[in-house]
């Protein structure tokens, strides 16, 4: 059964500058090549040759290998934007170095000029650096944490964002909130929960749902060797969310009388 929800929301985020103009970009070589009148005026035929087949079938298996265990249409779509753009450089450049030129012009603009889409994430999202997560910990037992340990240049992190974020915005509540921790500025901080922040064990991204404090919930990237696959449904899942989400609803009813009681 097809999630309708979830269709027309990535429909929503494909719809952006960004991604219309660079999907245009990446395929300009195959319309160039395929549009009656324009492939005789730069090339000698409308047809392609056994280089051009090559290089197209070597950008669909790197793009197929990249996005193999990739977590949204967003970040399988950043990967193919990157390969099918050099791809077609190198085409370009075989038919006219002009045109190469050109078309590397083109990219280095798109690249300054429009922007990746932010991904939206809850308005209460609160990040920690340093040993602030502890502190936040152990001055609001109450709340309930769901605290993702991230890297800025870990592409697994990165192809998260959007998924971390839809979860934080359906799951957000008085007493059920999210954050994210930069490893790299809270030294010391992920290790004491069982995180380690090495490149080497690719654990990152990982997240915990803290409950009184203390850990009560965890999915990591890596574990014993094994990698996780991070979709929303999966961390949904695995995470307990809804579990969480109504104990933090129940909280809410229980602190809400006895604070009226002491007033």
């Amino acid at each position: 059964m097809v999630n309708t929800y979830a269709l027309k929301k990535t429909l929503r985020s494909l719809a952006t500058p960004y991604f219309i103009l660079n999907i245009i970009a990446s395929l300009l070589h195959p319309i160039s090549r395929f549009t009656p009148g324009l492939c005789e005026m730069i090339g000698d035929s409308c047809n392609l040759d056994f280089y051009e087949i090559e290089i197209y079938f070597f950008v669909i298996c790197v793009v197929a290998i990249k996005n193999r265990r990739c977590v949204s249409v967003e970040a399988y779509l950043s990967t193919f934007f990157l390969f099918a753009k050099a791809g077609a450089a190198i085409l370009f450049y075989k038919m006219n170095i002009q045109l190469s030129i050109w078309y590397i012009v083109l990219c280095i603009v798109l690249m300054v000029t429009v922007r990746t889409p932010s991904f939206e994430e809850s308005a209460e999202m609160k990040y920690f650096v340093d040993d602030t997560l502890p502190q936040q910990l152990k001055n609001d037992t109450d709340t309930i944490w769901v605290v993702e340990f991230y890297t800025t240049f870990s592409p697994h992190c990165n192809a998260v964002k959007p998924i971390f974020g839809a979860l934080s915005r359906e799951f957000t509540h008085e007493y059920m909130k999210f954050g994210k921790c930069d490893v790299l500025k809270s030294h010391g901080v992920p290790e004491s929960y069982g995180i380690s922040s090495s490149c080497l064990k690719t654990e990152l991204p990982a997240i915990i749902i803290f409950e009184d404090g203390k850990p009560a919930a965890r999915v990591k990237q890596t574990n014993n060797g094994k990698q996780y696959l991070m979709s929303y449904a999966n961390l949904k899942r695995d995470l307990l969310m809804q579990e969480f989400y109504n104990k933090a609803v129940e909280k809410a009813k229980k602190i809400k009388p006895e604070n009226k009681k002491k007033k």
